[in-house]
């Protein structure tokens, strides 16, 4: 079962007051890491403007410094996923703690924009590459004008230029010899015009400098936001725990289901317990942070 659990019994309440504090800690952690700072970027059409950005490095570097500070939890390394220019960095934990299996998920959720650096040097590559395709796309026409007149020229030696295309299609596809023949005119025609095969290999080189260019901005929206809206694809900051009943600890078969009303005291301590170890976990790496702030500004 996903917490906060729907119900108003001591073990749902007491669990859910946990889980909120967590969900507190771990923004309140966060928040300073993810304040967006201004950078100049240059559009596609050359436009010079302002965007907004964060470090995900920084954010990575958090992860593991609240990784490493949890005792007895079992996790993997920290993760990401993209969705187009959707991405989520996130790391999960998982603990047994008497008869429960308890999972957690600590992550954000933003989009990465690509923009070209402030240099003149993009604004020099792209007038390369419209003056080339300019080029390519005439020497092209030029191509096409002048392999329409040789085919002409060789099916009127044919005897075959009064056809209509469908008696032209099919002499062609039943004359294999004539078809080849046209083919190696065509393919000679094309030798005669290098800047084809020369430019394209140019806009290639160039495309991939115009590449080199490219810089990644990452933007956030510094709130707090739940499952649902992680899944709706929303920005933000997001923690959310699971709970199960392990039935067989040796084949670690669990049940999703958990009847909280059967709870007692004891086992919600147990739970709540645990839990708020990541608590303690967040306000000490909380108050580490700003007495090293302090001590720099000193």
């Amino acid at each position: 079962m996903r917490l906060p659990l729907k119900d108003s019994d001591y073990f749902v309440t007491k669990v859910n007051e946990t889980v909120k504090t967590i969900d507190d800690e771990f923004f309140d952690f966060l928040k300073p890491k993810l304040q967006m700072k201004k950078v100049d970027v240059m559009l596609g059409d050359g436009t010079i403007t302002t965007a907004e950005t964060f470090d995900p490095i920084e954010i990575t570097n958090e992860f593991r410094r609240i990784l490493q500070s949890l005792k007895d939890w079992t996790f993997m390394d920290i993760s990401e996923s993209k969705t187009e220019d959707l991405y989520r960095l996130y790391f999960q934990i998982t603990c047994n703690v008497d008869k429960f299996y308890i999972y957690g998920y600590f992550g954000i959720q933003f989009h990465v924009l690509n923009y070209y650096k402030l240099d003149k040097e993009v604004i020099k590559i792209q007038r390369e590459l419209i003056k080339l395709n300019q080029d390519v796309s005439d020497s092209f026409i030029s191509l096409a004008d002048k392999g329409n007149a040789l085919i002409e020229e060789e099916l009127r030696r044919q005897g075959l230029d009064n056809l209509s295309f469908e008696e032209l299609f099919s002499k062609l596809y039943g004359n294999s010899n004539l078809m080849d023949s046209l083919e190696q005119k065509v393919l000679k025609l094309e030798k005669g015009f290098p800047i084809v095969q020369d430019s394209e290999n140019k806009r290639e080189q160039l495309i991939s400098e115009l590449t080199d260019m490219i810089i990644k901005l990452y933007h956030i929206m510094p709130v707090k936001i739940d499952y649902n809206k992680l899944m709706q694809g929303e920005e933000g900051v997001v923690s959310y725990f699971e709970i199960e009943i392990i039935k067989n600890k040796k084949t670690g078969k669990r049940e999703p289901y958990l009847d909280t009303k059967k709870f007692n005291k004891d086992i919600t301590e147990i739970v709540t317990s645990k839990l708020s170890e990541i608590v303690l976990s967040l306000k000490e790496l909380r108050t580490n942070t700003n007495k090293k702030v302090d001590q720099d500004l000193k």
